[in-house]
């Protein structure tokens, strides 16, 4: 009986932090690029389920749960903006930025700013990254504009390449702070040959409002019926301490 309230307690934990992944998704429903996170949960015995809460509770007791998290990397919408610093990327890869330290991060957000110093930047101020480096564009020399395998120019004055990296692996990606990526140390990005850069778009987020608002509602289900089984456990518990001292 000890053994099933702390399944059920572990059971509740899990129904939280699994509501918490939900709401983290639809806060971040309209963030240009964001990658919603999925949640999954395992037993002992090696069930596992995704986004089925109500099936998750239903069968909780059988073991101690595992939660795991990973980040889709599904595509989200292409928005047209018609703003020529806001790109998105048609294919698979991400677009490198210079994060602290040097450190090269990834991102699927392509909504991009000049800043004081007439470099390209992120929203957040990160130096976007192309072949060469940071890139410089002088406002004051015209309009830019790319082609789609990443060439950026102002008029007859070709100024670097964005480049589009693609992993042949992101499964180790950690998420950072921003909404970028961080690639596993030793993992090794590839040129994204066959993606195509199209400006004056910024691609949507990957999540979809409806479908997290239905798992948010499961969930708080399945966290009810996990509450009620523990108030019965601790019924029980009541009654069997009552009948033992009337005994004695």
């Amino acid at each position: 009986m000890v053994e099933g309230i702390f399944t059920n307690a572990a059971a509740l934990n899990t129904l939280e932090k699994w509501q918490a992944t939900i709401s983290q998704n639809l806060a971040a429903a309209n963030v240009a690029g964001f990658k919603k996170a999925n949640f999954a949960v395992e037993t002992d015995e090696r069930k596992k389920t995704n986004y089925e809460p109500e099936a998750f509770a239903a069968r909780h007791q059988g073991g101690m749960p595992t939660r795991t998290t990973s980040i889709n990397f599904s595509p989200g919408d292409t928005k047209t903006t018609g703003k020529p610093t806001d790109f998105a990327i048609d294919g698979p890869g991400f677009f490198q930025i210079e994060g602290a330290n040097n450190l090269p991060l990834y991102t699927r957000d392509g909504e991009f700013h000049i800043n004081q110093d007439n470099i390209l930047v992120t929203k957040n101020g990160l130096p976007v990254l192309t072949e060469a480096g940071q890139l410089a564009i002088d406002p004051d020399e015209g309009p830019v504009t790319i082609s789609q395998n990443g060439n950026i120019s102002q008029g007859n004055n070709e100024l670097g390449r964005l480049v589009v990296y693609n992993f042949e692996d992101t499964d180790g990606f950690t998420r950072v702070e921003g909404g970028y990526f961080e690639a596993p140390e030793g993992a090794d990005p590839q040129v994204a040959e066959d993606s195509k850069i199209l400006q004056g778009a910024i691609e949507s987020s990957n999540v979809a409002p409806m479908a997290e608002l239905v798992s948010l509602i499961a969930v708080s289900r399945a966290y009810e019926a996990a509450q009620r089984s523990m108030s019965s456990h601790d019924d029980l518990i009541n009654k069997a301490i009552q009948s033992l001292g009337t005994t004695a």
